[in-house]
């Protein structure tokens, strides 16, 4: 079986040998600055860990973010993940982001997810992304559609998971279980064939 590449980009020497524990994994690679990524993703999507901390990296507002990332999927390490840094690290269009010293099961977790091409954010970004979806008016035509298929229970728990609802509010609010209330989501996952609560959200607030 082919190992899948990972560049590793940091300055750190002692963060890269942190890093390099991820090699069972992934044939790690490692640069130390944004240069690296001009060839990285000219074969394809190939997955990146950047340290967010190193010297000279353009904000994350930078409007060149765009371009260097093409072909690449990108998990971000931060000094300090917090909502803010880690919400202009996705419009960047990063895949996720983490704290730089997270234990490495995170990192490897969070990879795979950002690999895959889904999204990997803290809890507490993903609950404010949801809930200023549901401050936006959802088209009746997309509200009416994407609950096709669906039962009236499992609507209602996709609804209030789209808001950023934990499950065992959910199950608290409707009289059932928690256990009762993932397998419902797991149901109106493969229905509406989507991968996450943030995927959920945008189906059913009508973006996707």
């Amino acid at each position: 079986m082919t190992v899948e590449p990972l560049l590793i980009l940091t300055h750190d020497d002692a963060l890269a040998r942190r890093w390099e524990g991820l090699s069972g994994d992934w044939k790690v690679v490692r640069g130390t600055d944004l240069s690296a990524l001009a060839d990285w993703g000219a074969e394809g999507p190939r997955l990146v860990l950047l340290d967010g901390q190193m010297p000279g990296l353009p904000a994350w507002q930078d409007a060149g973010w765009p371009a260097r990332l093409s072909g690449v999927a990108l998990l971000v390490g931060l000094g300090t993940a917090d909502d803010q840094t880690g919400a202009a690290v996705l419009q960047a269009g990063a895949g996720g982001f983490c704290h730089v010293y997270a234990p490495l099961p995170t990192v490897r977790q969070a990879l795979q997810v950002v690999a895959s091409g889904e999204l990997w954010v803290g809890r507490d970004l993903l609950t404010r992304l949801l809930r200023m979806l549901d401050d936006r008016p959802a088209p009746q035509a997309a509200a009416a559609a994407w609950a096709r298929g669906l039962t009236q229970r499992e609507r209602e728990v996709a609804e209030l998971a789209s808001l950023g609802e934990a499950n065992d509010a959910i199950a608290e609010r409707l009289g059932i279980t928690a256990r009762t209330v993932k397998a419902h989501l797991s149901t109106v996952f493969d229905k509406l064939d989507v991968a996450d609560r943030l995927q959920l959200a945008l189906r059913v607030h009508g973006i996707r």
